[in-house]
C-alpha cells in the first residue's frame, strides 16, 4: 500500500552504510556524486535518524543523473521527469501529487517527506512552463531509452548496485543526454544543477 511504499528506514545501519561507502568511488561516479549531494546539504542517509523513506531517496539519483538541484522547482522538475519515464499512465500520480504539493496546496504532506508549500508554478508561470515542459520531454527520452519495456520505473532501480559507474556513462546509458539533456530554455529559465549557484534552497 501507499503507506508502505514510502516508509521510513530511521534504523538500519546496514543501509546507512550502503549509502556512506559511495563516498569511496571515483569522483565522478554517480555514487560519489551523490554522496557529496547529501554531504553539501546537511541531508542524513536513509537508514538514520531524520531521514527520508529509502524509496523517495532514489530520487536523489535522478537529481544528479538529471542535473536538477533542490529548490521546490527543481523537485517539481525532477517528478515529472520521473512520471513521464515510466509509461505506466499511474506513475502520473507521483507529478499529481507533486502539484498538489507545490502549487495547489490541496495536500498537507505526501511521499514521505514533503509537505505543502503552494504557488511554485505560478509565482513564474512562463520560466516554470518552460522547465516543467523540458523535464517532461527529457522524461519522453528516457522512456524511449526502455520503449520495448514500456519505460522504466526510475524509483525501482538498484542505483547502489550503479553507483561505481561513471556519472557520464549511466547519462548515456538511460537518455538523459543528447536529446535528453537539459534545454537552454530551461536553464535560462533558471533551471539550475546540483552544485551551480541557484540549485539549492536558501534558508
Amino acid at each position: 500500500d501507499v503507506s508502505s511504499y514510502w516508509a521510513p528506514a530511521h534504523d538500519d545501519p546496514a543501509l546507512a552504510a550502503r549509502w556512506d561507502a559511495m563516498q569511496d568511488g571515483s569522483p565522478t561516479s554517480l555514487g560519489r556524486c551523490v554522496w557529496e549531494f547529501y554531504k553539501g546539504r546537511g541531508f542524513n542517509f536513509p537508514g538514520t535518524p531524520n531521514s527520508v523513506p529509502p524509496r523517495l531517496a532514489q530520487h536523489d539519483f535522478v537529481h544528479v543523473l538529471a542535473d536538477y538541484g533542490t529548490t521546490v522547482e527543481s523537485e517539481i522538475e525532477v517528478f515529472a521527469l520521473i512520471a513521464r519515464a515510466d509509461e505506466d499512465p499511474r506513475s502520473f500520480s507521483l507529478l499529481v501529487a507533486v502539484l498538489a504539493l507545490f502549487e495547489g496546496g490541496y495536500l498537507e504532506q505526501g511521499l514521505g517527506a514533503f509537505r505543502a508549500d503552494p504557488g511554485h508554478l505560478s509565482h513564474d508561470s512562463s520560466g516554470m512552463g518552460i522547465r516543467l515542459g523540458n523535464a517532461i520531454a527529457r522524461g519522453g527520452e528516457v522512456a524511449w531509452r526502455f520503449h520495448e519495456n514500456r519505460g522504466i520505473d526510475l524509483l525501482a532501480v538498484d542505483w547502489h548496485d550503479r553507483a561505481h559507474e561513471e556519472l557520464d556513462d549511466l547519462r548515456e546509458e538511460f537518455g538523459f543526454d543528447g536529446p535528453g539533456a537539459k534545454s537552454l530554455e530551461a536553464k535560462a529559465a533558471g533551471s539550475a544543477g546540483p552544485f551551480q549557484p541557484g540549485g539549492v534552497t536558501v534558508a
